[in-house]
């Protein structure tokens, strides 16, 4: 059974999962009816001085493989329709470069400012862990808040702690769009 964290928790995965290897990073959603968004999963590989060591540490549509090849994006999904996650994340624990020591997880609204969009308009929203070899959930936030003004929201990170990499439920919320995070992180 998953463990369910509720914002800002933390899960060690190097404790309590040792054995883990290759992880898929799920995030779904669902549009609310009367509404037409869509959503774009990015992952910012960070290393100690909370930048990408270089700009191909930035996963995502138009990128979708980190270059130490631990980290891959497995496409665009344009509308959130269906059941289950919307888009994946793979990540290959042990290829990650020694220099990563944080993953963040985003999920921006493409063109939200010209269309007036926010999170509010999204429902059934979460990020859950699965170990590949079992194809077993280990850990899954769901996020419980509405968002009404935030046009991105970072849903979770992976982060390096003493050398252990621990899960960490973030849900917060921003307004900055996709090119504040690289601005912030390149």
């Amino acid at each position: 059974m998953a463990i369910s964290l509720q914002k800002g928790g933390r899960f060690n995965l190097s404790k309590k999962e040792p054995s883990l290897k290759k992880i898929f990073i799920g995030l779904g959603w669902d549009v609310k009816p009367g509404h037409t968004l869509d959503l774009d999963a990015s992952v910012f590989m960070l290393g100690a001085g909370g930048k990408i060591p270089q700009d191909e540490y930035f996963v995502f549509y138009n990128n979708l493989k980190s270059p130490d090849g631990a980290v891959q994006h497995t496409g665009d999904n344009r509308t959130g329709v269906g059941d289950g996650d919307d888009e994946v994340i793979m990540a290959y624990l042990p290829m990650l470069s020694e220099d990563i020591v944080d993953i963040l997880m985003i999920i921006t609204i493409h063109d939200a400012a010209s269309k007036r969009q926010n999170f509010s308009m999204i429902q059934n929203a979460y990020i859950r862990l699965v170990d590949v070899e079992s194809n077993r959930e280990i850990v899954r936030y769901d996020l419980a808040q509405d968002y009404p003004t935030s046009t991105e929201v970072e849903f979770g990170r992976l982060t390096k702690v003493n050398g252990e990499w621990e899960f960490v439920a973030s849900g917060t919320g921003t307004q900055t769009g996709l090119q504040g995070y690289v601005d912030k992180y390149a």
